[in-house]
């Protein structure tokens, strides 16, 4: 390998391309499983304190209880399925990698693959039966005092079934804990293979790209690139995260000075404060709304803002021509989250608030809706985003080389040494 000949590639897999999609979407119902609990925190507080007569008629109470009660069931099948994923996702990385270099001993792969692999993936699998084993024993343990000291308990049948599930439980992440400690010790050897040929090529291909994109003829960055900056865009954001917050607390104070605890009595104002008071909850329960209808823009503009902007270098780079711009306009378009993968993601965490909705109206049995349509609906949201993130992987390769063969941007990618 020379510093002429060691080029940056775009590497991925079928295989890789399925895994990834799958933990993309694996953290989509962790989002959205953390939003529809702050969610149901939210309105049952604020529901229940300052529209109870609205909160009581509508009976969402037992909706809200159940919907709790799912969401400690998402989160240990999320707590189990995750770490299996994610071990799975960094093996198919590791094989896409090896491939590559089979086909191309000059080939470097991108910088956000690379710091994937910068530990052996039978590390994660190790880490992650120990830490099941610790949880599912810790568990157990407790629940095991109760059935010795609680007499109702010991007399269940139950209960020994449950101790046994946790022993069971126990006893795999054990297995699994060892399985990775054996398994690192066995890709000692892959690894190290790949990091030094990643330490070898790195800076020969960064060199190459400096050196070619040196001599390139510069170009005149399009307007869609610049405008709206980065810079605009996360300021749009501070703005509206700033105003919800504020939104927000200006509407538990609100609450507060009307009634400080749950049971304490009403406090009453006189007129002018009384006025104000009422004021002050209407604009910021209304503020609240509208923050959260412009967020919800904001986010489904900023996905179509950068597909657009996607298709557009893709056009702008077909003709492969090299040419000199500025780097740092078109790094996030190279290394960050796609736009598909962005709508992947939005669609996983609004299924899973769906889904523990439409969970809870099951368990609770609350007939104020149809669960079965909702849940149908949130199984259609959560394996649509996981279509979209996976069948986007070979685009995503193809536009990512050809941008990079065209603007050279070097080793562009998330902060880290590899």
């Amino acid at each position: 390998m020379t510093g002429r000949d060691a080029v940056f590639v775009e590497v991925s897999s079928a295989g890789w391309a399925f895994w990834r999609a799958l933990l993309d979407t694996c953290v989509g119902l962790i989002v959205g499983s953390l939003y529809t609990f702050l969610g149901i925190v939210v309105i049952g507080i604020v529901g229940e304190e300052a529209l109870s007569s609205l909160y009581w008629q509508v009976d969402l109470d037992p909706l809200f209880r159940a919907s709790m009660g799912v969401i400690l069931l998402v989160a240990a099948v999320l707590a189990i399925g995750v770490p299996v994923v994610f071990v799975a996702e960094r093996y198919a990385a590791l094989r896409a990698v090896e491939s590559s270099a089979g086909a191309d001993p000059s080939a470097v792969p991108q910088r956000s693959l690379r710091l994937e692999l910068k530990a052996a993936p039978a590390a994660h699998l190790q880490t992650t039966g120990l830490v099941l084993f610790c949880c599912l024993a810790g568990l157990g343990g407790i629940f095991a005092l109760g059935v010795l000291f609680t007499e109702d308990l010991r007399e269940d049948a139950v209960s020994w079934i449950v101790l046994l599930v946790f022993a069971v439980l126990a006893f795999g992440a054990e297995m699994l804990r060892r399985i990775g400690r054996r398994a690192v010790e066995r890709d000692s050897a892959r690894m190290g293979t790949q990091w030094g040929r990643w330490k070898r090529g790195v800076p020969r291909a960064q060199q190459a790209d400096a050196e070619r994109r040196a001599a390139a003829v510069a170009a005149v960055v399009p307007r869609w690139l610049t405008v709206p900056s980065a810079r605009l865009l996360r300021r749009i954001a501070t703005v509206l995260l700033a105003a919800t917050f504020i939104s927000l607390a200006a509407f538990m104070l609100s609450i507060f000075m009307r009634q400080q605890c749950r049971t304490c009595d009403p406090v009453y104002w006189d007129e002018p404060i009384e006025n104000g008071i009422d004021l002050l909850s209407l604009s910021s329960g209304a503020a609240i709304a509208v923050c959260a209808a412009l967020g919800i823009l904001a986010w489904v503009g900023g996905v179509v803002l950068q597909f657009a902007r996607e298709s557009a270098l893709s056009r702008w780079v077909a003709d492969g021509a090299a040419r000199r711009i500025d780097v740092g306009l078109v790094e996030s378009l190279l290394s960050g989250n796609r736009a598909a993968v962005r709508l992947q993601l939005g669609l996983s965490a609004l299924g899973a608030g769906a889904a523990v909705i439409g969970l809870g109206a099951v368990w609770a049995e609350w007939t104020a809706m149809d669960a079965s349509s909702v849940l149908w609906a949130a199984a259609i949201l959560i394996v649509l985003g996981l279509v979209i993130g996976w069948s986007d992987a070979p685009r995503s390769r193809r536009q990512r080389q050809l941008a990079r063969d065209a603007l050279l941007p070097g080793d562009v990618g998330p902060a880290g040494e590899l």
